[in-house]
């Protein structure tokens, strides 16, 4: 929700669209609140663009990580379980010996794997050995924003004893932690069109709704050279498998986002490696 860019999936092997996960959604969307988070009076970035889990342990000088950090983290229940798989996995470093700073270079280490596996499974290639070093950029969020498409409305619950599915827009439900057979399951792929549930969203207490389609196409359309509709027709006809991932036109928009948020350059928490 809101800036929920859950929908950076870079799901697309060569040819064809391939099989979109739950856990899939909760990594990518813990991704894209570690690398943007958006400012609307000054409309800048106030995250740093790189994979290194500050969404959680920066967030409010670092007081909150044992919650998630960011209250965005715990928008809807994919984001959610992800973050608290991670923060569990910090804790039990902690456990073990190893010192809070440490602790946390394995988390992200461990965050990722994660993402790289999304990215292997669904991209059909590894990510590429060299980085960019250079800020990420407003058009690299909008075409992040045009995937806000893959987002399903329910998450279905298995071994419940209760509820059979999940709302993702639910205030109330946002917290649910996924297990490992919800989090495997395949969602819908990309069809041209967000949830309905996505065009109507209620903040409680508020008295506040909003059209997260509407939003994102004001950002996309104002931020990029981009149409969203001509970004959701691609999508869908990927989504069909009527074009390889090669032909999605804002493509090199979404490469180029992974590469600069992979740079390790100045940062003490992520891995070596090579920038250019």
């Amino acid at each position: 929700m809101r800036c929920v860019l859950l929908a950076m999936l870079m799901a697309w092997p060569v040819l064809g669209a391939s099989e979109i996960l739950v856990r899939d959604i909760g990594t990518i969307g813990l991704f894209s609140h570690d690398i943007f988070a958006w400012d609307r009076k000054s409309k800048t970035n106030l995250e740093n663009g790189r994979l290194d889990l500050s969404t959680i342990f920066d967030y409010k000088s670092g007081h909150y990580w044992i919650t998630g950090g960011n209250p965005k983290n715990s928008d809807n229940p994919p984001v959610y379980t992800v973050a608290m798989q991670l923060v569990d996995y910090y804790r039990g470093r902690m456990l073990r010996g190893y010192g809070a700073d440490e602790a946390r270079r394995l988390t992200v280490l461990r965050f990722h794997e994660m993402v790289r596996a999304t990215y292997e499974r669904l991209r059909g290639k590894p990510l590429p050995p060299r980085y960019l070093r250079a800020a990420v950029s407003n058009q690299e969020q909008a075409a992040f924003r045009g995937l806000h498409d893959a987002i399903p409305g329910h998450i279905p619950l298995v071994g419940r004893w209760i509820d059979e599915s999940v709302s993702m827009t639910s205030y109330w439900l946002r917290q649910t932690l996924l297990n490992e057979v919800e989090l495997d399951q395949p969602i819908a792929n990309f069809d041209g069109d967000y949830d309905e549930s996505f065009k109507n969203i209620t903040i409680p207490f508020t008295g506040v709704s909003f059209n997260l389609m509407e939003v994102d196409r004001k950002f996309i359309e104002a931020n990029s050279p981009y149409k969203q509709a001509d970004m959701l027709a691609a999508l869908a006809a990927y989504g069909h498998g009527e074009i390889s991932s090669e032909e999605v036109f804002f493509m090199p928009d979404l490469d180029s986002l992974f590469a600069k948020a992979f740079c390790p350059e100045g940062n003490p928490w992520m891995p070596a490696g090579e920038c250019e």
